[in-house]
């Protein structure tokens, strides 16, 4: 199941600029019994930009997380780390985008 939302994003923790659209960031939504990082697919687009940064500050763009129970982790609100190899960065979600 997927989910849309606007959001914003910060990268600090990028090397370089990541291409936008990009399906290359995990959200980070916890822990499992292991200790292992929980993550969701997300892809995100910002609108009239081409890649994100490390040096942008947090930019607000629309974000699909891909999950078989997304919705339940993804509401305004809610913040996740972003993983790329390791934590770059967060996800803060602003509103949801309704289906259609």
């Amino acid at each position: 199941m997927t989910v849309r939302a606007r959001v914003g994003v910060r990268v600090p923790g990028l090397r370089q600029p990541m291409p936008l659209p990009t399906r290359s960031l995990m959200a980070r939504i916890g822990t499992d019994e292991s200790g292992r990082p929980l993550l969701l697919g997300v892809e995100v687009d910002v609108a009239g930009a081409v890649s994100l940064a490390p040096g942008d500050g947090e930019v607000v763009g629309e974000a699909e997380f891909w999950y078989e129970d997304a919705q339940r982790y993804v509401v305004p609100g809610a913040e996740f780390r972003l993983w790329y190899g390791g934590e770059v960065g967060s996800i803060r979600v602003l509103e949801m985008i309704p289906a259609g």
